[in-house]
C-alpha cells in the first residue's frame, strides 16, 4: 500500500522503504501492523481466488475420450465432481460369437440355348478315277501241240455189256486184237488201271481164228482172242490199253465208269493194226 508522509511522496516499492530517511523510518515502523494486516488480507484474497478457480475447474466436465480397454481387463476408474473416484463395474467376459456366414442362394440365371449355326455344305470333291495299271502285253505262246503217239493199232470200239453168271464186284474184260490180213494177232496184253491203280492181268492174246464172247449169237456177242476176269470192287474208273509183250503201249486207251450196283460189268475193246 502507498505510504504517505508529510516530507515524502508516496513510496510503493518496499525495497525503497529502507532507503528513506531516519525521520521517516519511524513512520514506517508505526505502520508495520497495518502493512502486515494488508499483506494478510492480500494473501487471503489470493487463496480465495485459487480455490474459486479449483471449484470452477471441478464444475467443468471434460469431454470424454474413448480409450480401448483390453478384453477381460477392468475399465479405468473415473473421478466424479468433487474429486471422488467413481468405481466402474467389473468387466464381464463377453463371449465372442463368430458371425455365421449364410451363403446366398444362387440366383437362377437364364441360360441361352445356343442356336445351331447352319454350316454351309462343303463341296465334296468327286473321287478321281485312279487309272488302272496298263497291262503289259504278254507274248502269248501258242500251245505246243502234243504229238500223238504213233501207235501201231487203232481203237475201233469200246463197249460194256450186261454180265451173265458173275457175282457182284467181278469184272470181265474181252479184247480182239487183229489185222485184216491175218485176223487174230498173238502176244499182246491189255493194261488195266482201276482208279489209277494198275491191276495184274497175266493173259495174252492168241493168233488165228477168233472166238465168240457168248455161246449163242446175240446183240452182245462179239469176236475175241483175249479175255481176263478180275475180282475187284467194281465202282470207279477203269482204263484199258493195248500193250505189247514188253509192256509198251501200242494202241490208244479206253475209259469206262462203273457204279457200285451196276450190272454191265463186261468190258469190250477192239484194236486193229494199221
Amino acid at each position: 500500500l502507498p505510504i504517505f508522509s508529510p516530507h515524502t511522496k508516496a513510496v510503493t516499492d518496499p525495497m525503497k522503504l529502507f532507503l528513506i530517511l531516519p525521520a521517516e523510518r519511524r513512520v514506517l515502523q508505526r505502520s508495520r501492523p497495518l502493512l502486515f494486516f494488508a499483506s494478510l488480507v492480500l494473501l487471503l484474497v489470493l487463496l480465495a481466488g485459487c480455490r474459486g478457480g479449483r471449484e470452477d475447474a471441478a464444475l467443468w466436465t471434460p469431454v470424454p475420450t474413448w480409450t480401448p480397454t483390453p478384453m477381460g481387463a477392468d475399465p479405468p476408474a473415473q473421478v466424479a465432481a468433487g474429486g471422488e473416484e467413481v468405481q466402474q463395474p467389473a468387466a464381464v467376459d463377453a463371449q465372442v460369437v463368430q458371425p455365421v456366414t449364410v451363403a446366398p442362394e444362387p440366383t437362377a440365371t437364364a441360360t441361352s440355348i445356343p442356336t445351331a449355326t447352319p454350316v454351309p455344305p462343303t463341296a465334296t470333291p468327286e473321287p478321281t478315277a485312279t487309272p488302272e495299271p496298263t497291262a503289259t502285253p504278254t507274248e502269248t505262246l501258242e500251245p505246243t501241240a502234243t504229238p500223238t503217239p504213233a501207235y501201231g493199232f487203232d481203237l475201233e470200239t469200246a463197249e460194256k455189256f450186261p454180265t451173265e453168271g458173275l457175282a457182284p464186284n467181278v469184272v470181265r474184260i474181252y479184247a480182239y486184237i487183229y489185222s485184216p490180213a491175218e485176223l487174230g494177232l498173238p502176244d499182246y496184253r491189255i493194261s488195266v488201271l482201276h482208279d489209277g491203280n494198275e491191276l495184274v492181268a497175266e493173259s495174252e492174246s492168241v493168233g488165228g481164228m477168233p472166238s465168240p464172247t457168248r455161246a449163242e449169237p446175240g446183240p452182245y456177242t462179239r469176236f475175241t482172242n483175249y479175255s481176263v476176269i478180275l475180282v475187284e470192287p467194281q465202282a470207279g474208273e477203269w482204263v484199258l490199253q493195248l500193250v505189247d509183250s514188253d509192256g509198251a503201249p501200242v494202241g490208244p486207251p479206253a475209259s469206262f465208269t462203273l457204279s457200285a450196283d451196276e450190272n454191265t460189268r463186261e468190258l469190250y475193246v477192239r484194236y486193229v493194226a494199221k
